[in-house]
């Protein structure tokens, strides 16, 4: 995998919220991202309903491989050469393939970098080029999401990696090697995830500063008094004047935890509590 090296803002993990289910269409789609510390490209993903799981983008993979540990906790069934086809692949943002061909195993680089903690979260799998072929995606770095566009193109069915015995046999025994010298050496294993509080907010710099641009319906924001057009001045205590302010405030917002948010609306100010909830 070949790290990118480009920051990004994190809001959108917070307020813009994912709507899971949609069809590819011939329309962009948006995917959020984030960059782990490692400044690999990172999506959260459902595998047949479950997750979400941490994948990285990597155009230099043949396949979509899912880490061991995570496919035992689904249930999944390998052939001898360690293949599995899941029922649904389904990226935060709403593309789904089904039926979808992918590769069961630990890669030294997956083990390598939880056992050393070194991404700042766990990873459960990477996106390939299996999967990424299918779609065009446009990188822009100064937002927090990806377009991807579906394509009318299908790569031919993977093959194995390398011919007899297991061809991923002296990648484990390295990424074991990797989580020994990480744990000799006094490095943590990366923590596991914590769900993101998810209010269904989507904000935007504005001439005067911090925008509400639109609320996701049926969402904890959905069902408050915010309105889209408000001016966002204060999130808790903290004064809100530019869009990075806002990412520094939500970024640990958590399931369950109460948002108050200060607004300003035709010249009045308007303190509005929102309890965040479950999701993406």
């Amino acid at each position: 995998m070949r790290p990118f090296r480009w920051s990004f803002p994190l809001l959108a993990f917070l307020f813009a919220g994912p709507v899971w289910g949609q069809e590819a269409k011939a329309t962009p789609t948006p995917v959020p991202y984030k960059l782990t510390d490692t400044q690999h490209v990172m999506v959260r993903v459902k595998i047949n309903g479950k997750g979400p799981f941490n994948f990285i983008v990597d155009t230099g993979a043949p396949m979509v491989i899912i880490s061991t540990p995570i496919a035992k906790k689904l249930g999944l069934e390998t052939d001898a050469k360690g293949w599995a086809t899941v029922d649904t692949l389904e990226l935060e943002g709403g593309l789904k393939q089904e039926k979808f061909k992918c590769l069961v195993t630990s890669p030294f680089q997956l083990e390598g970098m939880n056992g050393m903690g070194l991404a700042g979260v766990e990873l459960h799998g990477i996106l390939g080029y299996m999967l990424l072929a299918r779609y065009r995606m446009e990188f822009d770095f100064t937002k927090d999401k990806m377009n991807w566009t579906a394509l009318d193109f299908k790569p031919p069915p993977p093959e194995a990696i390398a011919g007899k015995g297991n061809p991923t046999a002296g990648l484990e025994i390295l990424g074991g090697l990797m989580k020994f010298l990480g744990a000799m050496a006094g490095m943590k294993p990366a923590e596991a995830p914590l769900p993101r509080g998810f209010v269904g907010l989507e904000l935007a710099e504005a001439k005067d500063g911090v925008e509400v641009k639109a609320i996701l319906p049926q969402s904890p924001a959905g069902m408050s008094d915010v309105k889209a057009g408000d001016r966002l001045v204060a999130i808790g205590d903290k004064d809100i004047n530019t869009f990075q302010d806002a990412q520094k405030q939500t970024a640990r917002v958590l399931p369950g935890q109460e948002v108050r948010l200060t607004v300003l609306r035709n010249g009045e100010k308007k303190e509005i509590k929102i309890k965040a909830g479950e999701g993406l």
